[in-house]
């Protein structure tokens, strides 16, 4: 049976709309639209089937593009929405299986460094992550290199941290990031105890007149290793300066207090008592800095 070309026309109109109804595309639509809503898992559902659809061989670019996209939401959704981080992580490395040394790629190892450090308290694989970023041409590369030097400083590795800090002044020396090692590598040297040459990086980093809070992080840390030197005076200089323009001056003020107490407990104290004299650094900053 022959169909009028007139009957015809609406009916291929109704197959056509029927199709672009489940693209891929539409399809992924229609996941985002359920997490929307608030259906979870609802939404992770649609996603597999769409990536089930799709499949782990070659497609077509824009449908290997919208299953990377696929792969990242149900990532996310599983991370953020679900608590299944073993299954957030089995989406990302998908990702980067799929796209090595790609954009999404990079994005997904950002992602699963967090994962591990905050979720799986790994800190050395969260390291691995985050240092293959670091070692691409990514624009956010400095700021993974920093993730990568403050970490090992968390972990007490302070050597580590400030090879890590030299590396990233040495490729990207005008950078932020660079002020930001710059004043890493002040912090370890003063948590190894080795006073001077922690004096010296938070002067060099002073003369490269970095941003406002990083000058005052800065003259924080010199103030710090003064006022253990007994060097009172000159602590309460250099917090004066910090004041203005450090990013929480509540313990910058707490700190003037404790140096002014400390100072006048050294006038009264009994000749030699030591103990008396420099009983100080019980106080706590309240930043998540480390405070050298």
């Amino acid at each position: 049976m022959r169909w009028p070309r007139a009957a015809l026309l609406p009916l291929l109109g109704l197959l056509a709309l029927a199709a672009g109804c489940s693209s891929p595309e539409s399809r992924f639509e229609a996941a985002g639209a359920l997490r929307l809503r608030g259906d979870a898992k609802g939404a992770l559902a649609a996603y597999q089937a769409l990536l089930a659809g799709l499949g782990e061989g070659p497609l077509i670019p824009e449908q290997a593009a919208v299953r990377l996209k696929a792969l990242r939401a149900a990532g996310d959704v599983a991370y953020l929405e679900l608590g299944d981080y073993g299954g957030a992580i089995a989406y990302y490395r998908r990702i980067i299986s799929l796209e090595p040394g790609g954009e999404a790629a990079l994005s997904a190892r950002a992602v699963i460094g967090d994962i591990l450090r905050d979720r799986f308290q790994d800190r050395l694989a969260a390291i691995a992550q985050w240092a293959d970023v670091a070692a691409s041409d990514a624009p956010q590369a400095p700021h993974f290199q920093l993730k990568v030097a403050r970490e090992y400083l968390e972990l007490g590795n302070t050597e580590q941290a400030r090879l890590e800090a030299r590396a990233l002044r040495e490729r990207w020396p005008t950078s932020p990031e660079a002020d930001e090692a710059q004043l890493l590598t002040g912090q370890a040297w003063a948590i190894d105890k080795r006073t001077e040459e922690a004096l010296g990086a938070f002067q060099a980093l002073l003369d490269r007149h970095p941003a406002p809070g990083v000058a005052a992080r800065a003259l924080e840390g010199e103030a710090h290793l003064y006022a253990l030197r007994g060097r009172f005076n000159r602590a309460l200089e250099l917090y004066a300066l910090a004041l203005p323009i450090h990013p929480n001056p509540e313990a910058i003020r707490t700190n003037i207090e404790a140096v002014r107490r400390r100072r006048e407990a050294a006038k009264t104290a009994t000749p030699g008592d030591r103990n008396e004299a420099f009983d100080y650094g019980r106080q706590k900053s309240t930043t998540r800095e480390i405070t050298p």
